[in-house]
């Protein structure tokens, strides 16, 4: 559990600088969309699927771990891209 404890927290600290930084220039909507993909997709989906291949608690830290580096890496993009610039300009 400790071992997927690591990727969670470095998913989540990226995450929370990343989707705090996009909200605060006024994009809203991209961080809400994909937290709800992903928390539907990874954390409950992938949790579910590594519970019934018997990886028990592990497998719902593995799952919970893909939904932060999921979100991390989708907000990263989103930046990188200077799509929310537009957002930011309304401000």
């Amino acid at each position: 559990v400790i071992l997927a404890d690591f990727v969670l927290e470095a998913g989540r600290s990226r995450n929370l600088v990343l989707v705090n930084a996009l909200r605060a220039a006024g994009d809203v909507r991209f961080p809400l969309y994909i937290g709800l993909f992903s928390m539907w997709f990874f954390s409950v989906g992938a949790s579910w699927v590594m519970v019934k291949l018997g990886w028990g608690l592990v497998g719902i830290w593995i799952g919970l771990g893909l939904d932060e580096c999921f979100r991390a890496i989708g907000t990263q993009i989103r930046w990188q891209k200077g799509s929310w610039i537009r957002y930011a300009e309304r401000i």
